[in-house]
């Protein structure tokens, strides 16, 4: 096999590869992914990815997320949110480069202070990682509850990363989401991670100090 025979064997890979990854774009427009998230089924080409509802913090979260992920090793933990403040839920895919994180912050905000406190969030990232891109920012109402939220692509090491993070009050607190995959996953992820906030659903009970971050 000469050069050029390499060449076009990997020009038709690539070509395949921007026709799968179309018609799988194509798909998601055209599917209600946060109806398929609930049900607790989402086709993406002829595969099915199951979800379930999972709860938190005593039931008083609730979120849907793969059936398949599930709570991210010690180890691999170490690795990825080195900080003593990491999030109180680390979920990942068996692959372990798609996590779902959950954390009820220290600080306290009413409801109409949310947009000005993922804004400032977002400014915060920002300044302390300057080389993120940062993309989509705004609020959504889901199940009656106010969630701001913003997305971005980070470096890491050898990778990029997309990040959807979420914020929303629980009892008085503030809890920090985030979903995040590798940028080459992200055409597939990104809709699902937006589909995976809107599912969640707060029960606004004060757990009597448990589950809230000192």
């Amino acid at each position: 096999m000469n050069f050029m025979d390499e060449e076009v064997i990997e020009m038709t890979k690539l070509a395949r590869q921007k026709k799968r990854m179309e018609n799988i774009e194509n798909q998601l427009l055209h599917t209600d992914i946060v109806k398929a998230i609930k049900d607790g089924q989402l086709m993406i080409e002829d595969e099915t990815i199951e979800f379930k509802e999972m709860s938190f913090y005593e039931d008083q979260i609730r979120m849907c997320m793969p059936a398949t992920f599930d709570v991210m090793e010690p180890e691999l933990m170490d690795i990825k949110y080195p900080s003593s403040r990491r999030p109180d839920y680390i979920y990942t895919s068996e692959s372990t480069s798609i996590n779902v994180t959950l954390k009820i912050m220290e600080q306290q905000v009413k409801e109409k202070e949310l947009e000005d406190f993922t804004e400032a969030m977002r400014n915060i990232l920002q300044k302390t990682q300057p080389t993120t891109k940062m993309l989509d920012t705004g609020m959504n109402e889901v199940n009656g509850l106010q969630i701001g939220y913003f997305d971005f692509i980070s470096p890491a090491l050898d990778n990029k990363i997309y990040n959807l993070m979420f914020l929303f009050i629980v009892g008085e607190n503030v809890t920090m989401g985030s979903v995040n995959c590798l940028k080459k996953e992200m055409d597939i992820w990104k809709p699902i991670a937006y589909g995976m906030m809107e599912s969640i659903f707060v029960e606004n009970k004060l757990l009597d100090g448990e589950g809230v971050v000192e």
